[in-house]
């Protein structure tokens, strides 16, 4: 029984946490009463976490002292038969019922998927087919040792090169129903607003963190327009997706592996949708991924210590730049498997312990106030005041981000952030399991674990992002961090198949055959996103054409610049991107239309401008009159009242518009 310890106490901990999960969801006493101190969904999640590491825990803990009869009916051929079957058919049910459930979910476009567009009986069939298939070949054939390894930096460069030009997207009229013009405006309308010199205030502010700051100097180098902007954002994917293939590469040896996990990273980008989500890829996605390939360069080398440890923090610091609360979330996992090592060492004290804890307490607060005072140093230089912590978490702080835009609930059928959720949990209960209190004396821990560990606690973290919004896009968030787990994790599916070790499973303990059972899972989850990524790529390269519609755009800012003043006093939707191509400025700098609920005091700045300024002509688009006039209904009906429509300019489905003064 002691042997089996951890995979008993994996299970157990996650059919309990998973019980208290939906009990929390669903008894609307329960929720209600947790509804009460914030938001549900992610107070839910972080009570099942701690939960589950309560409990398996203590369940370590139990099973390591109690003494149990040698006879141990886990050991019988037919349970251990039972449960590797039972995942299998499992995951078959979980993949059936979550490819039907897929299309109803918010923020996806998976109508287009192939396996909607056919019946969804054939393609399970099929994919069935596929996946026998494929391991009676692997179990089949054999490859040299050294054959094929060109394949593999061939496949990474290749992929690599797609990636950027997918992601280099520049026509943001041509985009349509596949694009993600919100966002983007979102995202952009931000960076131009420090590119022309504005301090960050509790009116102007981005609501993706402080990221302007970082994109200043480049954009101040090429300029400041969309175009050379968008250019730079798609280099920064390539090289977030080509810092996750590293990673891969690293964790796992197995050649046939590393190629379906390149595919499976590349899977959101080139084979789910024409366009990408810009406050996910590469928003979300670089700093990660930079800890990580950081992570596996020094834990490869097991070099502890605060002399490696600190370059992470600086990393953090960076990243809560960036982006504040993903920022944090990676200078938490990055103190966590640090305490993780210590609590690994055989010679564990108190002092070692009270040492470490503290260092990487400071490391934590480091990250936050160096990130802090970058952006308040930036303010004094431009003569603004500086700004309070709640300024500076907006819009973490605010209730109406956090409770009342855009709640949705947790979807509680088989979807995609269940099995990541297990997916990150079993990484984390592998890191507990290898500290020194729970394995085998002189028994050594290899670095893969600590990787492990540090991966799965930073995209546990990273989680809430999902759980605040869960919208079916924003689960990508921790998509490479699934897929390089996945990988890892399958390498023993592998061995299993290679070694027909089916066929004297007696010689195996029930533990080492679930892990089996979980690794075939975890390979054919990457089968699936690799043909996703197949049968999806050539219709995604077709939607993405019309983004790549330079001429359109230019011909579309020509005429603008032919029939408006230069520097017309400008706001609204995407104003900002059609400014920065003609390198204009709006006069009007203001927090994004698509957030303006985020700092609603931006819509009556609008109204005073154009007040105290006597401005005589203004831009904007069609889109953006009925938001201002949600925020400020009182200025919107006084500018309709002063001002008349002179102009437009259509462009597919939107259209810009030009006021004058009435005389």
């Amino acid at each position: 029984m002691k042997r089996n310890r951890e995979i008993l106490c994996g299970g157990i901990a996650l059919i309990l946490t998973a019980a208290f999960f939906v009990c929390c969801l669903k008894l609307p006493a329960l929720s209600e009463m947790i509804s009460q101190y914030g938001n549900l969904n992610i107070l839910v999640y972080g009570m099942s976490l701690v939960l589950f590491c309560v409990i398996f825990i203590a369940g370590m803990f139990f099973l390591g002292k109690k003494n149990f009869p040698k006879e141990d009916f886990l050991g019988h051929s037919k349970i251990k038969w039972g449960v590797l079957l039972l995942l299998v058919a499992g995951q078959a049910l979980f993949f059936a019922v979550g490819a039907q459930k897929e299309t109803v979910q918010v923020g996806n476009v998976a109508y287009k998927y192939g396996w909607h567009t056919q019946p969804l009986l054939i393609m399970i069939i099929l994919f069935a087919a596929e996946a026998l298939v494929f391991f009676w070949l692997y179990e089949k054939c054999s490859v040299e040792k050294d054959g094929g390894k060109w394949i593999l930096p061939v496949l990474y460069a290749a992929l690599t090169v797609l990636i950027f030009y997918s992601m280099d997207t520049p026509n943001l009229f041509g985009r349509g129903e596949w694009g993600d013009s919100y966002h983007g405006h979102a995202y952009f309308n931000s960076i131009y607003n420090v590119y022309w010199g504005m301090p960050y205030t509790s009116e102007l502010t981005s609501i993706y963190g402080h990221y302007g700051l970082i994109w200043k100097i480049p954009m101040e180098l090429i300029g400041g327009d969309f175009r050379k902007f968008v250019l730079l954002i798609a280099a920064l994917g390539a090289l977030t997706h080509l810092c996750a293939f590293l990673v891969l590469h690293q964790i796992s040896k197995s050649r046939i592996l590393r190629a379906m996990g390149a595919l499976a990273i590349s899977y959101p980008i080139l084979g789910m949708r024409g366009g990408y989500y810009w406050q996910v890829w590469p928003h979300r996605m670089i700093f990660p991924v930079l800890l990580l390939l950081y992570a596996t360069l020094v834990l490869k080398k097991k070099k502890f210590g605060w002399k490696t440890a600190l370059p992470g923090y600086v990393i953090c610091l960076i990243g809560v730049v960036w982006n504040t609360e993903t920022g944090m979330i990676l200078a938490v996992a990055w103190a966590a498997v640090h305490i993780s090592h210590i609590f690994s060492e055989e010679k564990l004290t108190i002092v070692r312990f009270a040492k470490g804890a503290v260092f990487h307490m400071i490391g934590i607060l480091v990250s936050f106030f160096g990130a802090y005072g970058i952006v308040n140093m930036y303010n004094i230089l431009k003569h603004s005041p500086v700004n309070t912590i709640k300024e500076f978490l907006i819009p973490l702080m605010s209730d109406a981000y956090m409770t009342d835009v855009l709640q949705l609930e947790l979807p509680l059928y088989p979807s995609a952030y269940v099995g990541e959720v297990i997916l990150f949990l079993i990484g984390a209960a592998v890191g507990i399991a290898s500290w020194s209190c729970f394995r085998k004396q002189n028994e050594n821990v290899s670095w893969q674990t600590y990787l492990v560990f540090f991966l799965s606690i930073s995209a546990l973290g990273r989680l809430v992002y999902y759980m605040n919004r869960p919208a079916y896009h924003n689960l990508d968030c921790c998509h490479f961090s699934a897929v390089i787990l996945l990988v890892y994790f399958g390498g023993r599916a592998l061995t299993f198949i290679k070694e027909r070790k089916w066929e004297n499973l007696k010689e195996y303990s029930f533990g080492h055959t679930a892990c089996a059972g979980i690794s075939i899972v975890c390979v054919i989850s990457l089968l699936a996103m690799s043909t996703g990524l197949v049968m999806q790529f050539s219709q995604n390269s077709s939607i993405k054409q019309n983004f790549h519609n330079e001429e359109e755009i230019d011909q579309f800012t020509q005429t603008i610049a032919q029939q408006i003043p230069a520097n017309t006093f400008a706001f609204g939707m995407n104003v900002t991107e059609l400014y920065s191509y003609l390198n204009w400025s709006t006069q009007c700098y203001t927090m994004d239309f698509c957030d303006l609920f985020v700092a609603q005091e931006s819509a009556m700045t609008i109204e005073k401008q154009l007040k105290e300024g006597e401005i005589g002509q203004v831009f904007t688009s069609r889109a953006s009159l009925p938001i201002w006039e949600k925020f400020n209904p009182e200025g919107y009906q006084w500018f309709c009242e002063n001002y008349e429509l002179d102009k437009t300019f259509p462009i597919n489905s939107e259209e810009f518009q030009y006021y004058v003064k009435k005389a």
